[in-house]
């Protein structure tokens, strides 16, 4: 069947119309996030459909170009000036600004112009368009740096790591991209400490994540699943958010449910125990998850993004910590992780994987593994709830 060819007129109409959908859909409106994925999947295979041979390589090979050159932006504060600027900008007054050459300063905004994370307003003028601005978001911006500086330098060591080990699935955190892109033997938790700037822009980033995202406590019933069964008295403990980094989730259940009674506890390591937000009602306990855990019978241990940073064997040990304080038919463990789908998993959530791969010896998981991960520790899966498909999901735990 031969290809059939659209006509000028019809070229136009589809213009048009996908002009339209883009001053109409709002990438932040809460209440059609299917559609949304919807669409852009159509968009990024019309696009892909449209791609030359040499395009395609275009693409791929020169797609850590992008992250680059945003980071350049982003140490110059190029976002920032075009967004707090109320009229365009020249290179000139750019340069001004920054203290950057005025030439080299013209080949940046160049790319960035190309990328659409900025807008041209006539020759050698700028101004801020909606993705500049979603760049000068703090979480956000501490993500880009975070990726290039962190991640970038693992994954570019990922090739040449994987041809030395004969491609063997990495599952030693100790011995994985990340300490030979950095020339260390600490793993990253170990390696934070030791550059703070990396550690800051990596906890500002685990904050940001969710930013467009539908939050768990919008699709978890946390007043059903886990307050109607609290048992109260003296020093009972409602949540411990275990290796919850700066106590961000415990801020957000207290603002969703306010007046929740009980304990609540924060564990992380003492540099970020050190960081933890003044949340009223929040205790912060120095603890290392794969020792033993010191809080028994609480009604819930809540663990963020915990267990896809470690390979299987670390895991079982932090949840087997978890199970020996627990209280049979009454404590539970709230997992907040991806579970990806055995097909078609997303670019995002792919993303991820390798991330984890690259920078811990760790994974993304399944359905499947979750329940095998758990089992092995002596847990069960109640149920998992799932707003978005590889956004985030609470897996619902409790001992067999």
């Amino acid at each position: 069947m031969k290809p059939v060819k659209a006509s000028a007129t019809q070229n136009s109409e589809i213009t048009a119309l996908i002009n339209s959908l883009r001053e109409t859909l709002s990438a932040n409106d809460p209440a059609a996030p299917t559609t949304r994925g919807h669409l852009k999947e159509t968009a990024e295979k019309l696009s892909l459909a449209l791609e030359t041979p040499g395009e395609t390589v275009q693409r791929v090979a020169y797609y850590p170009m992008r992250t680059t050159i945003v980071r350049i932006a982003n140490r110059l504060q190029l976002f920032h000036i075009l967004v707090e600027s109320d009229v365009p900008v020249t290179g000139k007054e750019l340069a001004q600004n920054t203290g950057a050459d005025h030439v080299l300063l013209l080949r940046l905004l160049r790319f960035l112009v190309a990328t659409h994370d900025i807008d041209e307003a006539g020759v050698d003028s700028y101004t801020a368009n909606s993705v500049t601005k979603n760049l000068i978001v703090p979480q956000l911006e501490a993500g880009i740096n975070h990726t290039y500086d962190l991640v970038g330098t693992a994954t570019m060591a990922l090739p040449s790591f994987l041809a030395k080990t004969q491609y063997q699935n990495p599952t030693d955190p100790k011995e994985c991209a990340f300490q030979e892109g950095f020339h260390t033997k600490d793993n990253v938790f170990e390696w934070f400490p030791k550059h703070p700037e990396h550690l800051n822009n990596f906890n500002l980033w685990m904050t940001g994540q969710r930013e467009g995202r539908t939050g768990w406590l919008d699709f978890f019933p946390f007043e059903e699943r886990v307050a109607k069964g609290f048992k109260g008295g003296d020093g009972a403990v409602m949540l411990v958010d275990v290796g919850g980094a700066r106590g961000h989730e415990v801020k957000a259940i207290k603002k969703k449910h306010p007046s929740l009674p009980g304990r609540f506890l924060l564990q992380d390591l003492p540099d970020t125990i050190e960081q933890a937000l003044p949340v009223p009602g929040m205790e912060t306990v120095v603890h290392d998850f794969f020792t033993p855990q010191p809080i028994k019978g609480a009604r819930a241990y809540y663990l963020r993004n915990v267990l896809h940073d470690w390979p299987d064997n670390h895991c079982q040990l932090i949840l087997s910590q978890l199970a020996s304080a627990m209280t049979p038919g009454y404590s539970k463990i709230l997992l907040n992780e991806l579970v990806l789908p055995n097909q078609k998993c997303s670019l995002i959530a792919a993303q991820v994987d390798i991330t984890m791969m690259a920078c811990l010896a760790a994974t993304e998981r399944s359905e499947r593994q979750w329940h095998e991960v758990v089992g092995s520790a002596g847990l069960k899966i109640q149920k998992i709830w799932t707003d978005v498909p590889e956004a985030e999901s609470i897996i619902e735990l409790t001992l067999k």
